[in-house]
């Protein structure tokens, strides 16, 4: 009897992350095996975009966030402060660092740049997980947190590029500010 698993496992019939070297350079297949920016993985992520915010639209999560007074205001300024660090963190380091120092932004040159992000993300996080959590309970509001960071913004940033996504989340960040007083 063989106990060994790698050898009793059975296996795969599609490799994870595949390249294929065509006329115009080597293209990565996801885990799909479709290259990150096909039609149908637009597609795929654009229909969990839009099914995330009908989900948001149904809970009324913007309504509430301006206008129901179980909402800790406290709490979500706070988490409001923290996502704008984050935003500012990013921004410092992809344009100033990456572009105009020409430094490689990974994480072996900006250690303590990833933890303190991190932190913030996980302080923001728990900061409007507290804030919502008042209005929908426990088991709603972590739907709405992971619906949400799941749901559009990692969907968002695998769709748009690194330009776009600072443009973006400027303006709606800046939209969301002056709607919510």
């Amino acid at each position: 009897m063989n106990l060994d698993l790698e050898s009793s496992a059975p296996l795969r019939r599609r490799p994870v992350a595949a390249t294929s070297t065509t006329a115009h350079g080597t293209v990565e297949y996801g885990q799909s095996g479709l290259p990150p920016r096909h039609p149908l993985q637009i597609l795929k992520r654009c229909a969990i975009v839009g099914g995330t915010c009908y989900a948001m639209h149904d809970f009324e999560v913007f309504h509430n966030l301006l206008h129901n007074p179980d909402v800790s205001h406290d709490w979500f300024k706070f988490g409001l402060a923290t996502s704008i660090a984050v935003m500012a963190i990013k921004a410092y380091v992809e344009l100033y660092e990456g572009k105009k120092k020409k430094k490689s932004v990974d994480y072996k040159n900006f250690k303590s740049v990833t933890h303190w992000t991190l932190l913030l993300i996980i302080a923001s996080w728990i900061s409007f997980h507290m804030a919502i959590c008042p209005v929908y309970g426990f088991f709603k509001t972590w739907l709405i947190m992971v619906g949400f960071g799941y749901g559009i913004l990692i969907q968002s940033a695998l769709m748009i590029p690194v330009w776009g996504q600072n443009f973006i989340s400027v303006v709606l960040m800046t939209f969301f500010l002056q709607q919510y007083k």
